[in-house]
């Protein structure tokens, strides 16, 4: 029979919409939330903050239409249709169940790729009309200067007054041996396009994260030199772990130790009965917390103390010579008081290798991301250009505390291991549309899995029961942080006697729900595609892949096959008792 009966029942699903104004009325409702959104939210009046809260809560207001839409429209299709024996018409035709519940997914899902792509397209046209509008205030505010004036801006601001070599980057010269300075028009747009430059190079693009190696070492600075590299003693993060633990899980062993004798002579054990050691699952246990500990306190940097921290260049990105990524960096004063005006000193280097080129000072203020731009070559004195990554693909990253302030530098995740948010290498691994289209992508792989649970609904159930099913399995996922809170607490109710927490039969029964549906939703709900967006990170093409083979390939095929054997069971072409 072929796809032919398939797109017969989808093109029926698009004539009863259009029939009842169903598509026309989701048309308007998305014009008017992406249109008037932006009236109603209010931004920290930065280019940045603008631009993050339009795309927030236009998706989200997209999303959530369209989400309720698609229960809506593809439980009452289908279910509508069965209650008033419309589909026994088609049932009666040579054309599989299968087909028709097909037939029905690809009809709402055809009319939610038109919605998507014109709420979406009108979103990405806000988002480069007031990105292209700095600009042109920018234009508008410099306009009466004089080029004296514009030129003196544009050198506070680091726009380079003088043209430069490509490859060298050393200045030009005329032929009496003067700089060539750059043309006012060129100072004048960039002049005026600082702010737009900012939020493309931030926000509107789609950065990666280079990967962090696993070759941390601890050094301890004892040696500044003006116009050189950092001398300095370093030890790999392993081995300096190793030997910490080697002086302190001893310790703890005994700390231990005494308190199990303590608990056993308390608990009136015979003294000649009294264990007088720990058992080997006691000391895995106190070696895996000593390990724990050591490894978060590792990340505490002394008075001149520091890290080094190599990264190696992904596959794939092959940077021009003159490219740029930057260094987001991240830090916490330890102390318990603090200014949020102070700034902490920081020695910053970095080069090819586990070698050094490039040697800064810099102040910080702490809890706050900040990043620093890097080169991906620069200039050498013997002429042509020193790359910043190795023939190894391989660049590393000094950084030492220079204040008198203990500083945390969250550069381990929770487990341990390298690849914390506090010290990331980013570049561009794409532009702003590219990723603004895979986060719609992501958005429609969520209508294909709400299309799939409605028609699933629609196809045992009346209209109003399985648009009602749908309702509260929306609801559900929004208390997905409740869920999570009650199922860390392991229990719904928290009442206490005598200090000690009561238990509750509602636990019995709640308990194991929760755990199921936190473990059914959260992964799709992981997928969330905004934060992302609005971060300016890449949404790659593998986790949009990835994300399609979770919410369709586990989700919406499952409640795809479910709903096709019900539907077929059911005998849809009885209308009455005595058949007529």
């Amino acid at each position: 029979m072929g796809f032919k009966p398939l797109l017969a029942v989808a093109f029926l699903t698009w004539k009863a919409s259009i029939r009842y104004r169903f598509f026309w009325v989701m048309l308007g409702l998305l014009l008017l939330a992406v249109g008037g959104m932006p009236l109603i939210v209010k931004d920290d009046g930065s280019a940045a903050g603008m631009t993050q809260i339009l795309i927030t809560y236009t998706l989200a207001m997209i999303t959530a239409i369209m989400g309720a839409a698609t229960l809506w429209i593809s439980a009452g299709s289908l279910a509508n249709e069965i209650e008033n024996h419309q589909l026994q018409m088609v049932a009666t035709k040579p054309i599989s169940r299968w087909q028709i519940w097909l037939g029905k997914w690809v009809g709402v899902m055809s009319m939610n790729f038109v919605l998507l792509l014109f709420a979406g397209g009108v979103v990405y046209g806000m988002v480069e009309y007031r990105a292209n509008q700095l600009t042109r205030d920018g234009l508008n505010r410099i306009k009466d200067l004089t080029e004296n004036e514009i030129r003196q801006l544009a050198y506070n601001s680091g726009i380079p007054q003088v043209e430069s070599d490509p490859k060298t980057g050393r200045p030009k010269e005329d032929k009496e041996g003067n700089p060539i300075l750059v043309d006012i028009g060129l100072v004048r747009n960039s002049l005026a396009g600082l702010e737009e430059k900012k939020l493309r190079d931030k926000i509107l693009v789609a950065r990666a994260s280079i990967p962090m190696i696993n070759s941390v070492g601890r050094r301890a600075l004892y040696q500044t030199q003006t116009n050189g590299p950092l001398s300095s003693r370093g030890v790999p993060l392993e081995t300096w772990v190793e030997q910490m633990m080697k002086e302190y899980v001893p310790k703890r062993e005994v700390q231990l130790l005494q308190m199990k004798i303590e608990a056993q002579q308390e608990s009136g054990v015979n003294p000649g009965e009294i264990v007088q050691e720990l058992d080997s699952y006691e000391k895995v246990a106190a070696t895996n917390q000593i390990r724990q500990e050591i490894l978060g306190y590792s990340q505490i940097l002394g008075v001149a103390e520091g890290l080094s921290l190599q990264f190696k260049k992904p596959r794939g990105w092959n940077p021009d010579e003159l490219d740029e990524f930057a260094m987001r960096f991240y830090f916490e004063d330890t102390q318990v008081a603090y200014k949020d005006d102070d700034l902490y000193p920081f020695v910053f280097g970095f080069g090819p290798g586990k070698g050094q080129v490039v040697q800064d000072t810099v102040q910080f203020d702490a809890r706050t991301f900040h990043e620093i731009p890097m080169p991906v070559s620069l200039p050498s004195n013997e002429g042509g250009r020193i790359n910043m990554f190795d023939t190894n693909s391989l660049i590393s990253i000094f950084f030492y505390n220079g204040g008198r302030a203990s500083l945390k530098v969250p550069y381990l995740d929770s487990r341990g291991r390298v690849g914390g948010k506090g010290v990331e290498l980013l570049y561009k691994e794409a532009g702003f549309a590219v990723n603004y289209l895979r986060a719609l992508g992501i958005v429609f792989a969520w209508l294909g899995a709400l299309a799939a649970l409605g028609l699933f609904a629609g196809s045992f159930m009346s209209f109003s029961m399985s648009a009602f099913a749908c309702i509260g399995v929306l609801v559900i996922s929004f208390c997905l942080g409740l869920m999570q809170d009650v199922v860390e607490e392991g229990t719904v109710m928290q009442t206490y006697t005598d200090g000690q927490r009561d238990k509750s039969y509602v636990d019995t029964f709640a308990m194991p729900a929760f755990k199921v549906m936190v473990a059914l939703i959260k992964p799709i709900k992981d997928y969330s595609p905004v934060e992302k967006l609005t971060e300016g990170r890449s949404i790659t093409w593998f986790e949009l892949l990835r994300a399609y083979g979770y919410i369709w390939g586990l989700s919406g095929l499952t409640m795809g096959v479910l709903g096709s054997i019900i539907l077929s069971k059911r005998q849809l072409a009885i209308t009455s008792t005595n058949g007529g």
